[in-house]
């Protein structure tokens, strides 16, 4: 197993790493290649459509009566400016605190995301909020105002693949705001809430005379929110190994561990040979008291490179 083997091993997900940034930047993006490599994926009984309502209504009229204390001094123009024309702008209603763009969506903030002032001005939005028993991350009134485009773009690191999923409940829309999601048109009315598998191509635009405002929740994956998007079967489990697998390592654990010594994952990833690769990660480990083996380390190695090998078996 060479040393690109062993990377791809710990997960089909780093894929995504190699076709959104390349080989040689994810070397420097070391904490990214880190979460690629190291993640775990929920083995999903059912398969989730690429976008989906889910069973949840909220009331339009609450909706607008919060949207109306937003003043428009809150919002502010969206960050990536290459992708949009016209006016796109958000309002920050969870965010890191003291953070200078609190707008951002910020993959490495962990724990950190916290209410903002404008939320505690807006009693629906909180009710709606704690509705939702999974965790919160950041989340955005994220406003389109008529004639603005949101050019086609894909959204890395966002999906079910990296835990983390987005959710855009309908704040106030119009009958000619087009919604285009990996190649299909989609019409989403106000008071739905509807999962979107954002890593794929996407693309909105404001073709009507009134804004478009949706409230984008960044959800961290749990087992209730697993539950919503597979629909109806609270008595199945979610999270399950395929018969015939080994137990996976806690590769939890070993992610933590080199997002702390970068030097060591740095040295890790110029070992050519899979063995020395998995000594010393091993070794590694059990100096920060993690009980895992070299033998479980290399068959992880060995059941992702099967997974590798057999992703385009029918």
């Amino acid at each position: 197993i060479t040393r690109l083997a062993c990377l791809r091993a710990f997960s089909p997900t780093i894929r995504a790493g190699f076709r959104q940034f390349g080989w040689r930047s994810l070397r420097r993006h070391r904490l990214s290649l880190a979460v690629y490599i190291f993640k775990v994926e929920p083995v999903l009984k059912f398969a989730i459509p690429t976008a989906l309502c889910l069973p949840l209504r909220f009331e339009p009229d609450k909706l607008a009566a919060d949207l109306a204390t937003v003043q428009e001094s809150h919002w502010q123009s969206h960050f990536n400016q290459a992708i949009y024309e016209g006016d796109w702008s958000a309002v920050a209603l969870r965010a890191v605190p003291g953070s200078h763009l609190a707008i951002y969506s910020d993959p490495t903030a962990g724990q950190q995301w916290a209410d903002t002032p404008i939320l505690g001005n807006c009693p629906y939005f909180r009710e709606i909020l704690s509705s939702f028993d999974c965790p919160l991350m950041s989340v955005r009134l994220m406003r389109l105002a008529p004639g603005a485009v949101i050019k086609e773009h894909r959204d890395p690191a966002l999906g079910l693949d990296f835990g983390e999923v987005r959710l855009h409940i309908v704040v106030k829309t119009n009958p000619n705001v087009e919604c285009r999601i990996d190649g299909h048109d989609w019409r989403w009315a106000v008071g739905e809430c509807w999962y979107a598998d954002f890593s794929k191509r996407h693309s909105f635009a404001n073709r009507g005379t009134t804004d478009r405002v949706h409230l984008v929740l960044d959800c961290g994956l749990n087992d209730w929110l697993l539950t919503l998007l597979e629909g109806d079967r609270s008595s199945i489990p979610h999270y399950f190994s395929k018969p015939g697998k080994p137990a996976m390592v806690n590769t939890e654990s070993l992610r933590l561990m080199l997002m702390e010594q970068p030097e060591l994952m740095a040295e890790l990833f110029d070992m050519r040979d899979s063995a020395q690769f998995v000594t010393a990660l091993a070794q590694a480990a059990q100096n920060r008291g993690l009980a895992i083996s070299e033998s479980e380390l290399m068959a992880r190695l060995q059941q992702g490179h099967r997974e590798w090998i057999e992703r385009c078996v029918p």
